[in-house]
């Protein structure tokens, strides 16, 4: 969350960051809700699980969340977002390119995506996404600038850090900010 939210800082001027409407994806526990509420005038939440969003709702940082599968929701929702985080939660996608055309749909003018996905190492023999053992995804950084701009999203950021720990090793991981490509 930590990673994410800084790029996103990096990506928004500082003149609008206190009035963005902002729309965390899989917010599940809400660990992002507190790193991303002083960017915004409005954070909305988004979570499959009811227990994880109650876990979210402790931390009081969000306007509103809602239990929902999230390309679903992005499909119904209405709403236009300044700024969409996916923080952890597209490593349990295999294809990408319905998720990135939603959260294109839902951003406004000059909004931008920050996600995070579990790194491939590009290898042709491996495809472009392979589900790991572990139950997560990991993408190919080509298959991931592909993706991107076939959904209508121009990278601005697009760099190689290491997630989180697992069992004490280090997840390697793409970390992306995007925005409408017009």
């Amino acid at each position: 969350p930590e990673l994410l939210c800084a790029a996103v800082t990096r990506a928004r001027s500082a003149a609008d960051r206190e009035r963005l409407t902002v729309l965390d994806l899989g917010c599940g526990t809400g660990l992002c809700g507190p790193l991303l509420r002083p960017l915004a005038g409005r954070l909305i939440g988004v979570d499959l699980s009811s227990k994880m969003l109650a876990k979210a709702a402790a931390r009081d940082a969000y306007d509103q969340l809602n239990c929902a599968e999230l390309t679903q929701w992005l499909a119904t929702c209405g709403g236009k977002f300044d700024v969409a985080v996916a923080a952890d939660v597209l490593c349990y996608f295999g294809e990408l390119a319905e998720v990135f055309g939603r959260v294109r749909d839902v951003l406004a003018p000059g909004g931008c995506f920050a996600c995070s996905l579990e790194a491939l190492k590009d290898d042709a023999s491996s495809g472009p996404f392979v589900l790991r053992p572990h139950g997560r995804y990991q993408h190919a950084r080509h298959h991931v600038e592909t993706t991107l701009a076939a959904a209508g999203l121009r990278v601005i950021e697009l760099s190689e850090d290491v997630l989180r720990y697992e069992r004490g090793q280090p997840v390697a991981g793409h970390l992306i900010v995007a925005s409408p490509a017009n």
